[in-house]
Parts: structure tokens; C-alpha cells; sequence
């Protein structure tokens, strides 16, 4: 069985090395982190590992620290004794092969790969990391190595481009995945404008937001669309931002913006009348 390390096992770390141990995949070697006590910890839940031990004992590396601290590690690592033929790969989304430079000129095999997963809980994320999808981005053989590894822990993976722009990629996740709970709490706070608890406005929406992205995946985001934007109803949608802009400017400014976007979607879904899509973009245009 070939042994992985862990050079930085918090949230994202912890999770693929105890899936990796569960399934048989790897042997889980080194638990490396500036911290004693959180390798302790990452070993502890997942039930294998060394704490603080050497990397260049691995047949893979997997480096899952922070993006400002990514290059820094790599560079520690280039001072390793690494074994020929060692995989190292990084977990970062926002980041791509170019960070492996420290690296350049040894025998080893450099890949990315970023589960496209949020890693808020290890102990969750364990339970439900099947059917995530692993971007990988490197050398052939590195990618080989990792895709065969995460279809066993019932993962997905896909090759992107060696030429795809990571700063764009990831923007794109950003948007959909990072900004949703935003835009969750921006109904809460609505909502408690007309006195209803964050309990009670969770219990109101969270059907109608599993129906809504279930729509979004299985039909597109156009055909999801619904709303009063969608219909074209400006009047709708002119009495909503002078509400919201009456008990907080910063929700009426994000209304507009996300109004005069799905104005632009409902345009390509073709259900809403023209006049009604320009007296909505008029509303929501920020006035010089």
C-alpha cells in the first residue's frame, strides 16, 4: 500500500486522510503542521498518522495548507530528501501548477487536485464527500495516481486544461458556493425586519432553496428562473428596493445588483416582456 503524509491537516486535510484510511486507499504516514497539538488532533480523528513526521517518507504528498503559506511550504519541501517518482499535490482551488516552481528540476510528479466540496466540519464532510468532484490540473501521471484514489472514496474527478485561468475557476465557485450563504443571511435579516426568527425564516426558505438549486441543476439556471423579476414585474420590484433601501441601503444595493443580473437571465428565458426587463435594468442602474 503506498503511504501518504498530510502537510497541513486541518478541516480539508483531516477529511481526504480519514477517507483515504477508511477505505484502504493509503497508508496514512506523516501529519505535518506548525502546530503539535493540531496534527495530534488530525491523527487522533483519523485514526492513523504521525505526528510532525517526515513527508519524504511518503509515496504522496498532499499539501492542504492555507493559499498564502502554500509556496512557503513548498519551498521547505524542495529541502526534503524526497523519493524519486514522489507525488506532491496541493489542494488549493485559487492556485495552480505554477506554485510548484520550488520543485522544479527534482524527480517528483506535481499535480492539483481541489475537491470542489465545502470543508466546514471534517466529521460532516466524511459522511458526505461522495459524488464530489476533484478538479486535477498537472502531469499526466500524478493525475492518473490521484483519480484512481478519489473514485475509491466515491469521489469524482475531472482534468482541467493545463491552461485554465485558476483565478477565474475559482471565482466561479466563489460565486456560487461562498456567496449563497450570503445571500441566505440577507433574507434572514429581511425577514426580521417583519419580525419573524432566523427559525422561522430558515423554515419559510429552505424548501423553496432546495427546489430552487435542484431547478438550477437539472434544467439550467434560465428555466429555473420564477420571481417577479422573471415575469418582468417592475412594480414588484420598485416597491421592494424602496423598502429595503428605507431600512438598509446595503440590502437595497445588493437587491439591485442581483435584480438587474437575473433581468439579463430572464431576457434569455424569454417569458418576460421586453418593457417590463427595461423598466427593471432602469430601476436597479445605479443614478451618477
Amino acid at each position: 500500500m503506498k503511504r501518504l503524509a498530510i502537510i497541513g491537516p486541518g478541516k480539508v486535510g483531516r477529511t481526504l486522510a480519514r477517507l483515504f484510511h477508511d477505505a484502504g486507499v493509503f497508508e496514512i504516514r506523516a501529519l505535518v503542521s506548525r502546530s503539535a497539538e493540531t496534527a495530534a488532533e488530525a491523527a487522533a480523528f483519523i485514526g492513523a498518522g504521525q505526528v510532525n513526521g517526515d513527508p519524504a517518507d511518503a509515496d504522496i504528498i498532499l499539501m492542504a495548507v492555507p493559499d498564502p503559506e502554500l509556496a512557503q511550504a513548498l519551498a521547505r519541501l524542495a529541502l526534503c530528501d524526497l523519493k524519486p517518482g514522489t507525488i506532491i499535490a496541493h489542494t488549493s482551488g485559487a492556485l495552480g501548477p505554477e506554485v510548484f516552481a520550488p520543485l522544479a528540476g527534482l524527480p517528483v510528479r506535481c499535480a492539483c487536485a481541489h475537491p470542489v466540496k465545502a470543508f466546514s466540519d471534517p466529521a460532516r464532510s466524511v459522511g458526505t464527500f461522495a459524488g464530489t468532484m476533484t478538479t486535477l490540473q498537472g502531469v499526466t501521471p500524478a493525475c492518473d495516481e490521484l483519480r484512481e484514489a478519489f473514485a475509491a472514496i466515491g469521489g469524482k474527478t475531472l482534468v482541467l486544461a493545463d491552461d485554465t485561468d485558476r483565478t477565474l475557476y475559482h471565482a466561479a465557485i466563489v460565486f456560487m458556493a461562498n456567496h449563497l450563504p450570503t445571500l441566505v443571511q440577507a433574507g434572514l435579516e429581511t425577514f426580521e425586519q417583519v419580525g419573524l426568527s432566523r427559525e422561522d425564516g430558515l423554515a419559510i426558505s429552505g424548501p423553496i432553496l432546495r427546489d430552487t438549486l435542484e431547478a438550477v441543476l437539472e434544467r439550467g439556471p434560465a428555466a429555473a428562473l420564477t420571481g417577479p423579476v422573471a415575469r418582468g414585474d417592475a412594480e414588484t420590484v420598485s416597491r421592494h428596493l424602496e423598502s429595503l433601501n428605507a431600512i438598509d441601503g446595503d440590502l437595497g444595493a445588493l437587491y439591485a445588483a442581483l435584480a438587474r443580473a437575473t433581468a439579463d437571465l430572464s431576457a434569455e428565458k424569454g417569458e418576460a416582456s421586453v418593457e417590463g426587463l427595461l423598466a427593471i435594468r432602469e430601476l436597479t442602474t445605479p443614478k451618477t
